[in-house]
């Protein structure tokens, strides 16, 4: 035996992924493969000097004295598993996982938590890929520039307590396209905090224990304004997260009227999708029923029905906490409310710098005061009046921290005087608290220190709802003879204005909610709020515009990104400019029109079709009497999106009145898309004849225009009415065809749609084995769109061909998966797919045998993405409505 090494080590696991199936499907062959899997991983991992500490079935565990050479042995050893010639043409599929500790020896092995770490980490990945922790990865340095290495983010792992920093590789040759670890989720969606929180440790941990405690479901932080709750609340909640397996989700409602509002935002942040029928409520309720779950639902204050929601929220789901910030307590019996004191502020005025400072208000002026000026210091010359001036703000942070800004200019001793030239703002109302009117005297005063431009500059600011750049800025803000670059850098210098890091990674603007909210105040009394809400809106639906274009083409990872920065904008825009009213200017609710318009391919391909559908409603109801070509692209992608939930009466309808304004408009190219969806309309009620009239006419003025994109669309649909029609050979034809006029147009989407299209064919043709190695090979760009109807299909098509190559229970686990999901989408499966499918199960006899139902009954149990992972990510049939 050789002996043992101790210290640091690397630590890896692997097993081979779905081994029960793989046995199943090779049967005779399982053993082979299964030795030449030992074989090629043990030749790779003695290479590298790993020492073997067990085998046990398909798995191994090894150790190896360095990381470097442990992920070499690792990649070496998916290298050869690639490469290697398999019984059948079945590849076993190995997932490994890698963590570097100081594992504790222990008669003849290794034990202790550095052990069970690595296993959990080879657990959670997939077939063929190499997890690395974050320990082994910093270890193993710099691997050549053929391997990246690729940021998982952290996950909490089964049995262990912390978060686990992951990663994965990816290496040419092998494959690099994987579904989401098998965790127990990522860390949860609170906002990043840009500074540390301040002079709240106490009431941090008493929040801690309260909300831990039997019985504590809801808690309600209460304050005014800038008192720092929701800071509070996400600092309490980051604590809590290992608590709560399903996760814990930031809500922010500073926007929502009502709770049909609420109810729709909670909803966007649980990621609850549902059919056309199901409300956002329905939704809510079902997505948490059994989760063990945190909610944090900031800025209740505004919302009326708000103790209602809550309440059900508790009723509804029994696992589930709720946190809430808000001025006021809900008054529910099963409150526990916890008021949020202002700072702690010194107990005498004339505190010595070393006493003073251990107060939470001076210790936050005096953090960010340096911030701005990094000599400032708290001295015997100036404690009193920074003492006093924290006194006068109330311990508010909020008005602490833009005070402490100015400390660039100005002495403590100055601000101080400057406040009080400010304290009887007109904002300082008789209706706010003492301390609303501290904060809002002090936003007022920061605001009154600007010049009349950098204010106007700053009012029309708010009017964004999210985060920002300078070109938005550019497009939006109309300032006279300003350069609005400068302008904002003026505002960042002041406070009123922050920059922060975007989802890009790129430098983007922000403001401050209660800012904002003056800011937007301050832009109706200007009398210039609806010109520059217009312009917002105008921006807006340009930038819709060029989230269409590039779902058009080759960059829809980027319109998801755009889509990412701008949602917030957007909604906002579309709720003031379909705002009715009967003197509403006409161009405010066309703006509207023409927004909703731009993003209906948005809301097809990424699964948002009941909030797409809603705001469709409202546009066509406030532009009912217009005859336009943002009209008609309104009608047509109201009705896309009722097609793809089966409401296919009202679709066609729509799409009848599309065709007629687009032929009265003399829009020929609009009147091909339209015929081309009316096509579509016909075969889902299995109208074939029909369907192929308008089809055929969809396609002859498409070629009469030189419309290359909508020839390539009336192509691809070709091809799914000759498999309807069971012409196989024309619709290899086709399926080329169309193929190549989708490459020619860059549109990774078009391309996917028309390839799983090809495999339909191709399984029909020259059968199941030669459907299967087509699925494979395109399978990564398939799965990789986005699009919830593809991906669902993939499971179809894949189930079609395992039921003829007889695996009836992999095949049935597939069927159960897409129905679940299907039926939380609202899409329903159309009767020419049902036939298509039903062909292959009826050839094969797969319902007939009894692993069927036994397959189905696992299936409706488990994910649409385990069961794609069981069947290898196998791409399928998909339509081209657009």
């Amino acid at each position: 035996m050789r002996e043992l090494p101790s210290g640091t080590l690397t630590l890896l696991f692997s097993d081979i992924e779905g081994s029960t199936h793989s046995m199943t499907r090779l049967g005779e062959h399982w053993g082979d493969a299964l030795s030449a899997q030992r074989d090629l991983l043990r030749a790779a991992f003695e290479k590298h000097d790993g020492i073997e500490m067990g085998t046990e079935g398909d798995s191994f565990f090894v150790v190896f004295t360095s990381a470097r050479q442990a992920v070499a042995a690792a990649i070496e050893g998916q290298q050869g598993l690639q490469q290697h010639a398999w019984p059948l043409d079945l590849p076993l599929r190995v997932r490994m996982g890698l963590h570097t500790g100081e594992p504790e020896r222990h008669e003849d092995g290794y034990i202790g938590l550095d052990v069970h770490r690595a296993a959990r980490i080879a657990a959670a990945a997939a077939g063929d890929q190499i997890v690395l922790s974050e320990a082994a990865r910093i270890l193993a340095g710099p691997l050549g520039a053929d391997v990246t290495v690729r940021d998982l983010g952290h996950h909490r792992l089964k049995d262990l307590s912390e978060p686990e920093h992951l990663h994965d590789l990816a290496v040419p040759g092998l494959r690099s396209t994987f579904p989401p670890l098998r965790s127990l989720g990522s860390t949860a969606n609170l906002p990043s905090a840009v500074t540390p929180l301040v002079g709240r440790d106490g009431e941090l941990g008493e929040l801690r224990e309260k909300l831990l405690e039997p019985g504590v479901r809801l808690l309600t932080l209460t304050g005014p304004g800038g008192a720092g709750k929701t800071r509070l609340g996400i600092e309490v909640a980051s604590a809590l997260e290992s608590r709560f397996p399903t996760g814990v989700f930031f809500v922010d409602l500073h926007t929502a009227e009502d709770e049909q509002d609420a109810w729709l935002g909670i909803a966007n942040s649980l990621d609850a999708v549902g059919d056309a029928e199901e409300s956002p409520r329905d939704r809510v309720r079902r997505s948490l029923a059994t989760a063990t779950a945190l909610l944090i639902l900031d800025n209740l204050e505004q919302l009326v029905g708000a103790d209602r929601l809550v309440a059900e929220l508790l009723t509804s789901s029994p696992l589930v906490s709720v946190l809430t910030t808000s001025r006021r307590p809900l008054h529910l019996a099963s409150e526990f409310e916890h008021p949020v004191p202002p700072l702690e502020l010194p107990e005498r005025p004339d505190s010595d710098p070393e006493q003073a400072i251990r107060a939470g208000a001076v210790d936050l002026f005096v953090r960010r005061a340096r911030m701005v000026r990094p000599s400032f210091h708290l001295e015997e010359s100036n404690v009193a009046d920074v003492v006093e001036l924290c006194r006068r703000l109330d311990g508010l942070p909020l008005a602490i921290e833009l005070a402490a800004a100015r400390s660039k200019m100005l002495s403590p001793h100055a601000l101080l005087g400057r406040l009080d030239q400010t304290l009887g703002s007109d904002l300082a109302t008789a209706d706010r608290t003492e301390r609303q009117r501290t904060l809002a005297a002090t936003i007022a005063w920061s605001y009154q220190l600007l010049s009349e431009s950098d204010q106007a500059v700053l009012r029309q600011l708010g009017v964004f709802a999210g985060q920002f750049d300078v070109s938005s800025v550019e497009a939006v803000v109309e300032v006279p003879e300003v350069d609005l670059f400068e302008s904002v850098v003026h505002l960042v210098d002041m406070s009123l204005a922050q920059i922060v890091d975007g989802p890009d990674g790129e430098p983007r603007i922000s403001l401050l909610q209660t800012i904002r909210d003056f800011a937007r105040h301050e832009l109706q009394l200007s009398g210039q709020g609806d010109r520059t809400r217009l312009r917002h809106a105008r921006w807006c639906a340009q930038q819709a515009d060029e989230v269409d274009q590039l779902l058009a083409g080759p960059a829809q990872i980027e319109a998801l990104d755009r889509m990412s920065l701008i949602g917030d904008d957007v909604r906002a825009a579309l709720e003031w400019c379909l705002q009715m009213s009967d003197d509403a200017d006409p161009e405010r609710a066309n703006t509207g029109l023409r927004l909703v318009a731009n993003l209906h391919m948005y809301w097809y391909r990424f699964g948002y079709a009941d909030e797409g559908r809603a705001w469709f409603e409202r546009a066509l109801a406030a532009t009912q009497s217009l005859v336009s070509v943002d009209m008609v692209n309104a009608l047509h992608g109201l009705a896309i999106l009722r097609l793809q939930q089966a409401d296919v009466e009202p679709a066609k309808e729509g799409i009848r009145r599309a065709l007629e304004m687009a032929r009265g408009l003399g829009e020929r190219d609009l009147e091909s898309r339209e015929l081309n969806s009316l096509a579509l309309a016909h075969r889902t009620l299995a109208e074939m004849p029909e369907a192929r009239r308008l089809l055929g006419e969809s396609l002859s003025i498409a070629r009469e225009t030189g419309n290359v994109r909508r020839e390539s669309a009336a192509l691809s649909n070709l091809v799914v009415f000759l498999i309807d029609e069971g012409d196989w050979p024309g619709a290899l034809s086709a399926g080329r065809e169309a193929i190549a006029a989708s490459r020619r147009l860059g549109d990774a989407w078009a391309v996917s749609s028309d390839e799983v299209n090809f495999a339909a064919a191709v399984l029909r043709v020259d059968g199941p084995e030669a459907a299967y190695r087509h699925l494979v090979s395109i399978a990564p760009e398939a799965l990789a769109s986005g699009d919830p109807e593809l991906v669902t299909a993939v499971a179809e098509i894949f189930a079609a061909i395992l039921a003829e190559l007889g695996q009836p229970s992999l095949s049935a686990r597939l069927v159960a998966a897409a129905d679940v999901r299907r039926a939380v989408l609202g899409m329903p499966r159309s009767e020419p797919d049902v036939v298509f499918m039903d062909a292959s199960f009826e050839t094969s006899g797969a319902r007939e045998d009894a692993a069927w139902a036994t397959g189905y009954a696992e299936g409706k149990d488990i994910s649409l993405d385990d069961a794609l992972a069981e069947a290898l990510d196998a791409p399928i049939v998909n339509f081209n409505l657009l």
